[in-house]
């Protein structure tokens, strides 16, 4: 039988503390390393629904298929499966730094025009703590948001790229009078 002793006790303080900074490291770097992607990731986070069903998708079936591979395969090829089934943990992390910051865009402060990276401090944190809700938070909510990341993400990989009209021209570059004369 385990005990309650002030070891276990702060064994999970700690790990929970850990994982909390270890979501909120990720959403930070990823906002940094990658802004235009995060911001596109933000962007999918309109539709959260679909989302999230995408990332289910994409987040099951490689995870399945990698532990498959893993547990059935030879040595060499176990590392491909183990490849396979983290995949979808590091899209989901990049995705959910969309998230992270959607959530910090709703808390705005005067300093966001200077940093934008407290946004994602901000809400990232806000998030996080969502993740502290024993039982609930660590085997719905976690597993949920990295979905939805990983939604997040594959809509940005295969959205549309916006068409871009060619430059307009300038009329007065096409004039039908002849170039002034200058004299030497």
């Amino acid at each position: 039988m385990d005990y309650l002793t002030t070891a276990n006790v702060l064994l999970w303080v700690f790990l929970t503390v850990a994982f909390y900074f270890v979501f909120l490291s990720h959403w930070l770097v990823a906002a940094s390393l990658f802004p235009d992607y995060v911001a596109k990731c933000q962007q999918q986070y309109s539709r959260p629904v679909i989302t999230t069903l995408v990332g289910l998708l994409f987040t099951v079936v490689p995870i399945t298929v990698g532990l498959v591979i893993a547990k059935a395969f030879p040595p060499a090829m176990k590392w491909v499966g183990i490849l396979i089934a983290t995949v979808p943990v590091i899209a989901g992390l990049l995705g959910t730094a969309g998230l992270a910051r959607r959530v910090g865009c709703g808390m705005p402060s005067p300093v966001d025009e200077h940093q934008p990276w407290r946004r994602v401090l901000r809400g990232g944190t806000a998030l996080a703590l969502t993740f502290l809700l024993p039982l609930l938070g660590q085997l719905i909510v976690i597993p949920l948001v990295l979905a939805s990341g990983v939604g997040a993400s594959v809509l940005t990989w295969f959205a549309r790229k916006p068409t871009t009209s060619p430059p307009a021209l300038n009329p007065a570059a096409f004039s039908t009078s002849p170039p002034p004369i200058t004299q030497p």
